[in-house]
C-alpha cells in the first residue's frame, strides 16, 4: 500500500518508520531542508545550540518504545532545580540522587506542609475543567515553593499565565517523576536523525503541500512545486498550524519562547541544575550552564550557557546577558552571544476543554503534538498513526 507522510518532524518520522517496517511503500514530504521539525540543533563555532531549550525525558513511554536511548548517549541533568531568589541561590534537589544537597529541601524553599500540598495538587489536577494556575492556588503550597512551581512550569509549557489544562500539566509532572530530563551527546537533532534512519532515502525535501483531496479511494496531494502525488493513505504531520490549514480547521493557538546561547572561556559554575529565577520582575524563567550537563555541547576549554524567556518578554540581547549572569551569580561576564532563537510556534496551547486536531477526510490520518504538547505527545501520535496503518494490506 502507498503511504504518504507529510512532515518529517518527530511524529511524521515515527509514523513513516513504522509504516516502512510493516512493508508499506512510504514517501515522506518535508517542506524544509532537514528532518526534525521543531527539534533542531545548530552547530555554531563548535557549540551545539538546540533551537530553543529542549530536553528529552527518558521516562517518556514512547521515547522508550521509539528510540534507542543507549545510542543517543544521554546526559542527565541534576535531579532538582537551583532557585535564584533575592538572598542568593538555594538548591532544591532529590536527596536520593544528591544526598549532600538534601538539606536544601528545608532551606527556605520547602516547608513540611508542602508535602501534603503536593498530594492535594495531584488530586485537584485531575479535574479537566481546571487550569494549572487554579490548582496550584488551591493546593495550599507555601509561598516560596509556589513561586518555584509556577516559574518551572512556565518554562515547560511556554507561558506565564499557566492557563494550560491541569490534567495535562499533571502528566508532565509525572514524567519528571519517572525520568530525569537529559541531552543527547550530539544534540537534540540526534533524536530526529535516529528516527529518520529507516526512511532516509524516501524523504523528499523542499516539498510544501498546498492541498489535499480525497476521491475514489485515493488521497491526492498537491505541492507548491506543481507535483501531484496519489496515495492510499496520508499521514498528516506537518505541524499544528499547517495541518490545521490543510484540513480546513482553525489554526490552534501556539506559545512562544526565546532562548539565548552564550559562549564563555570561564566556567560560570559547576552546577548541573536548571536555575529558576523566582524574583519579582524577572523576565527570564530559567538559565543554566548546559556544558556542565553535556560537555560535548561546547568545544574543549569553552562553556555554553543558555537562558530562556516565554511569551512577550521584551528582553533584548544585552539585557538577557546581564540577567543571565545575575541569575548564575557571575560578575563581569566575558560572554559572547552565539545565537538567539525566537520561536513563535514552540508549543500548542493545551487549555481546559482543548480539542486536538482530527481528520474527517477519508484516507488521512492526523499526527503531531496537538493533543499533548511534548516530545512524548509527538512520538505517541506517530505511533498511533503507524498502528492505524498496521492492519492494512501492504
Amino acid at each position: 500500500m502507498e503511504v504518504l507522510v507529510i512532515g518529517a518532524g518527530l511524529a511524521g518520522l515515527r509514523a513513516a518508520g513504522l509504516a516502512a517496517k510493516q512493508g508499506h511503500d512510504v514517501t515522506v514530504l518535508e517542506a524544509s531542508t532537514r528532518v526534525g521539525g521543531r527539534v533542531d540543533t545548530e552547530m555554531i563555532d563548535g557549540f551545539r545550540c538546540d533551537r530553543g531549550f529542549q530536553l528529552l525525558n527518558p521516562g517518556y513511554p514512547d521515547a522508550q518504545r521509539a528510540l534507542n536511548l543507549g545510542v543517543l548517549d544521554l546526559h542527565a541533568w541534576g535531579r532538582g532545580v537551583a532557585v535564584r531568589r533575592d538572598g542568593g541561590v538555594n538548591v532544591l534537589a532529590d536527596p536520593s540522587r544528591h544526598p549532600l544537597l538534601g538539606r536544601g529541601l528545608l532551606g527556605g524553599t520547602l516547608e513540611l506542609s508542602d508535602l501534603s500540598a503536593v498530594v492535594r495538587w495531584y488530586r485537584l489536577a485531575g479535574d479537566k475543567s481546571r487550569t494549572l494556575r487554579e490548582t496550584i492556588e488551591d493546593a495550599g503550597f507555601s509561598s516560596p515553593l509556589r513561586k518555584v512551581i509556577e516559574r518551572f512550569f512556565s518554562g515547560v509549557v511556554g507561558e506565564t499565565e499557566l492557563s494550560v489544562s491541569a490534567p495535562f500539566a499533571r502528566r508532565l509532572g509525572w514524567y519528571f517523576v519517572k525520568g530525569t530530563p537529559s541531552l543527547p551527546s550530539q544534540g537534540m537533532s540526534a533524536i530526529a536523525h535516529q528516527l529518520a534512519e529507516p526512511v532516509v532515502d524516501q524523504i523528499h525535501f523542499g516539498q510544501t503541500v498546498d492541498s489535499l483531496t480525497s476521491a475514489d479511494g485515493k488521497v491526492v496531494v498537491s505541492c507548491a512545486s506543481g507535483d501531484r502525488l496519489a496515495a492510499d493513505r496520508v499521514v498528516l504531520a506537518a505541524g499544528p498550524r499547517a495541518s490545521a490549514r490543510l484540513t480546513g480547521q482553525v489554526e490552534p493557538a501556539m506559545h512562544s519562547l526565546t532562548t539565548w546561547w552564550f559562549a564563555t572561556s570561564r566556567r560560570p559554575s559547576d552546577s548541573p541544575f536548571l536555575h529558576v529565577d523566582v524574583r519579582d520582575g524577572s523576565r527570564l524563567v530559567h538559565a543554566s550552564v548546559v556544558s556542565n550537563v553535556c560537555p560535548s555541547y561546547a568545544p574543549a576549554g569553552s562553556h555554553l550557557v543558555q537562558a530562556t524567556a516565554v511569551g512577550e518578554h521584551g528582553v533584548d540581547d544585552a539585557m538577557a546577558l546581564a540577567q543571565t549572569a545575575d541569575i548564575l551569580a557571575v560578575h563581569n561576564p566575558d560572554w559572547r552571544l552565539l545565537v538567539r532563537h525566537d520561536i513563535s510556534d514552540a508549543l500548542p496551547a493545551i487549555r481546559p476543554g482543548h480539542q486536538p486536531l482530527v481528520s474527517t477526510m477519508p484516507g488521512v490520518i492526523m499526527a503531531g503534538d496537538s493533543r499533548e504538547a511534548s516530545i512524548q505527545g509527538a512520538l505517541a501520535s506517530g505511533t498511533a498513526a503507524g498502528e492505524a496503518l498496521a492492519g492494512l494490506v501492504p
